[in-house]
């Protein structure tokens, strides 16, 4: 038994038993991390091709006012869906004016959600969302259960996902909030979503966030480390066009900037019914800017992305801009 006692008792004074142990604990908390991190932060979906040989989806971001505007918005993207049955509509956060929601109940859901989208086309077809600003004010893992009880109209799964369709487009969308990045794609968001497009087998490959890269409204630049992260994200990713909101206005920009390592196509859609910013054209980077309320519809086949902003009040569209690639 003494020996028994002497070998137990060099063993825990030995320092390669708590190396040993320490390396366990640490294993232990990396994989626990890695689940957390999979099953809150980051979610991978597969959406429903609305054509076999093409994909057709609305961008729309600064949607949740309430106004007048919102709902002729509203009307705009109900025309667009019956003329062009898109396969779904991308919100692109600021979802609901001015402090969020503050749960799955809240009556802000019905008032500037529900009954505000509830065309005959529109309500058939899924709301892709991203977390805004504004939308932190409130309870935003509200939003991420609400796509639990309205399953197949609402839909946020994570704050970071991806959305497949078929192998012509993936939307990584990216909650630009939070702009974490350890170049580790098992711990940290930014690095997932680099990882997950950068491997991806679509033919586009589209990035979406609330905040602009660049822009010539009242956000001119990122702030933050928003400023280091999302540059990086577009261009390690391998995306072929940036969409945001948050800018209240419509633009096409195109930069290279000493902090960017590649060109970037970038489209802010923020007109869904906040108020409007006074848009302004940057020399040499503006290709369209429109301080008014409408949306971009996007159109992605295996040989071509088309971009094209409609207007309220403006029939047809407004600016057309188009990448074909063989």
């Amino acid at each position: 038994m003494a020996k028994r006692y002497g070998l137990l008792r060099r063993i825990f004074q030995s320092r390669l038993f708590w190396i040993f142990i320490l390396v366990l604990l640490l294993t232990a908390a990396w994989q626990a991390w890695t689940v957390v991190a999979h099953r809150v932060i980051t979610h991978e979906l597969f959406g429903q091709v609305n054509e076999d040989k093409a994909v057709t989806l609305i961008f729309v971001g600064d949607t949740g006012s309430g106004s007048t505007e919102q709902k002729t918005v509203a009307g705009l993207m109900e025309e667009l869906c019956v003329t062009f049955r898109p396969a779904g509509v991308v919100l692109l956060g600021d979802n609901f004016y001015y402090t969020g929601v503050e749960s799955t109940r809240d009556p802000l859901w019905e008032s500037r959600f529900e009954t505000v989208y509830s065309g005959d086309c529109l309500k058939k077809i899924p709301f892709y969302a991203i977390l805004g600003n504004h939308d932190y004010r409130g309870v935003a893992d509200a939003q991420i259960e609400y796509t639990r009880v309205r399953a197949g109209r609402w839909t946020m799964p994570a704050r970071f996902y991806s959305l497949k369709f078929g192998n012509i487009v993936e939307i990584g969308a990216a909650d630009t909030t939070i702009a974490d990045r350890c170049w580790l794609p098992a711990l940290c968001s930014i690095d997932w979503l680099i990882d997950k497009l950068s491997n991806s087998s679509a033919r586009w490959k589209v990035l979406v966030g609330h905040h602009p890269i660049l822009s010539g409204g009242k956000y001119r630049s990122l702030k933050g480390l928003a400023y280091f992260a999302l540059p990086s994200l577009y261009c390690r990713s391998g995306a072929h066009a940036y969409i945001s909101g948050h800018d209240h206005g419509l633009q096409h920009l195109q930069t290279f900037d000493s902090w960017a390592d590649c060109s970037i196509e970038q489209f802010v859609s923020a007109g869904g019914g906040a108020s409007l910013y006074e848009i302004t054209n940057l020399p040499g980077r503006t290709r369209f800017a429109s301080s008014a309320h409408g949306v971009l519809l996007g159109r992605f086949s295996a040989t071509e992305q088309q971009y094209d902003f409609f207007k309220v009040g403006h029939n047809g569209s407004a600016y057309h801009w188009a990448q074909r690639q063989e």
